[in-house]
């Protein structure tokens, strides 16, 4: 039997070189077609991220008196709400989209995401391959570990792919993390593109959703060593 093991405040330190340590996380949905004309939809970072803009085939639209300057498909400019001294480093993970056809059946062996509840049952769901202890519920993922229909009305649809294989950072961060005017501005800036696995710039597939960390020194005592940006080395995320 597997007993879950416990995380205790005080098992570890951080023990860093940088003084403060600044870390922004965020996520949001691609969505090109989007009537905000901002190129994403359901940006979240606890309000420390002011806009987050992509390529729209809309109007583009305004996000907090700044307008969207509609980069091409493939990169995105990022705007915090604050300022930083210097950029240190970031990641990413990338939650792929779905195929947008439903279905009411399942192969042993292939994964699933839940659209739609219905009317199908705990038993039904645990029948097709919904693991024991979890109660079923709208964007829950699993293997199918039969072959047949979905009892009741319950629907699934299979992964599709973000088309996206790596996401970097554009030019040295450094030079755009300190605007003269937050009031009337924004904060810092940092630009991005997203490459597929050719290393071609390539707009993530609409409905992909992109969550970053960025890693600010937001001290003026600690200067990183190196290159110009020190952003995981190679400047990606």
């Amino acid at each position: 039997m597997s007993y879950a093991r416990g995380f205790s405040q005080n098992g570890a330190k951080l023990l860093a070189n940088i003084t403060v340590i600044k870390e922004v996380e965020l996520n949001f949905i691609v969505d090109s077609t989007n009537g905000n004309g901002l190129g994403v939809r359901s940006i979240k970072s606890n309000g420390y991220v002011r806009n987050v803009f992509m390529h729209t085939s809309a109007t583009p639209g305004v996000g907090d008196v700044l307008t969207n300057p509609n980069p091409i498909a493939g990169y995105a400019m990022v705007q915090f709400k604050n300022n930083f001294n210097y950029s240190l480093s970031g990641s990413n993970s990338i939650v792929s989209p779905l195929s947008g056809s439903s279905l009411t059946s399942v192969t042993a062996g292939h994964m699933y995401v839940i659209v739609s509840l219905g009317t199908t049952t705990l038993a039904q769901w645990q029948a097709v391959g919904v693991l024991q202890g979890f109660v079923p519920s709208v964007g829950m993922s699993f293997i199918a570990t039969a072959t047949g229909a979905i009892g009741g009305t319950g629907a699934v649809q299979v992964p599709s792919q973000s088309g996206i294989s790596s996401i970097e950072i554009c030019g040295d961060p450094n030079q755009s993390i300190n605007n003269a005017s937050i009031a009337n501005y924004g904060g810092a800036v940092v630009m991005l593109q997203f490459l597929n696995g050719s290393a071609a710039v390539t707009a993530p597939a609409n409905n992909s959703v992109i969550a970053l960390r960025f890693r600010f020194d937001g001290s003026s005592v600690s200067i990183p060593d190196g290159g110009p940006s020190n952003s995981s080395g190679s400047g990606g995320l």
